[in-house]
């Protein structure tokens, strides 16, 4: 049962780095017109990333030991896309820097942030819920 809520913090947590990044992005000019800050999309991908999330979760706490990996692979599933969010971001910023746009540019480097910490959650994730096996 230890181990279960371990997996389970780390779950919720990087959950919470996923929803914050997508908050971070919907608020820069790289979102889409249905994606912005408060649209319909913006909600919607965050209740798709907490099903994709949580349903595992729960499952697994309902002593289905294979959830364990499903949740890998969900965790890694929505690891990669955010190094290419970081580099267009980051392309992003240099040239709302370039043209003086200070606003821009700086919701670019908060949401810039926001991913690489998300980033580092998820590996966190990975290495440590499946670093060792679990006992039976």
């Amino acid at each position: 049962m230890k181990r279960k809520k371990f997996l389970g913090k780390w779950t919720l947590a990087a959950l919470l780095g996923y929803e914050l990044t997508l908050l971070g992005i919907s608020m820069t000019p790289v979102a889409g017109k249905g994606t912005r800050f408060g649209d319909t999309g913006m909600w919607q991908n965050m209740i798709l990333i907490a099903a994709f999330y949580l349903i595992p979760l729960v499952f697994y706490y309902l002593h289905i030991k294979a959830m364990r990996y499903i949740l890998a692979a969900v965790v890694i599933f929505w690891t990669i896309p955010l190094p290419f969010f970081i580099l267009i971001s980051g392309g992003s910023f240099l040239y709302y820097r370039l043209q003086g746009d200070s606003f821009h540019s700086l919701i670019l480097l908060a949401a810039i942030s926001i991913a690489l910490v998300n980033l580092l959650l998820q590996i966190l994730w990975c290495v440590n819920c499946l670093g060792e096996k679990e006992k039976t």
